[in-house]
């Protein structure tokens, strides 16, 4: 009878224990918008660059529907600066993110989205962070 009881306290036990170790993973849409996001580092050809005070209040808020906004903070970095709306696309691998029809390479995490632009002789890494 005692090693039923050890049994049936085992099983209970185990019932309890799988459901907390089950992860809630986000796909990398759920986390591009579940907030918004503000530039943490930029480089250039693997060269860190400076980013400038006016851009450390700006942040970029992507919605469900396809909509992005990026948003100029009080500090403008030039007169007529605005904030603007585009579109965005993220691809079934979740490694391309097309914005207003420009493809750029993008890794998503839930700490932070790392987009990679490359052209014939350049190569720009952007990392955001959430804001």
């Amino acid at each position: 009878m005692k090693s039923v009881n050890y049994l049936l306290l085992f099983v209970i036990a185990l019932a309890m224990i799988v459901p907390s170790c089950k992860k809630d993973t986000k796909t990398a849409k759920e986390i591009l918008t579940t907030g918004s996001w503000k530039i943490s580092s930029q480089k250039t050809n693997g060269v860190s660059e400076v980013i400038e005070a006016c851009q450390t209040d700006d942040f970029l808020t992507f919605a469900t529907n396809g909509t992005y906004t990026y948003n100029i903070g009080t500090t403008t970095c030039y007169d007529g600066e605005v904030t603007y709306d585009g579109d965005w696309v993220l691809s079934a691998d979740e490694k391309t993110l097309t914005v207003d029809g420009f493809d750029v390479a993008v890794v998503i995490t839930e700490s932070q989205i790392v987009i990679t632009i490359t052209d014939d002789s350049d190569t720009l890494e952007e990392t955001l962070i959430p804001k």
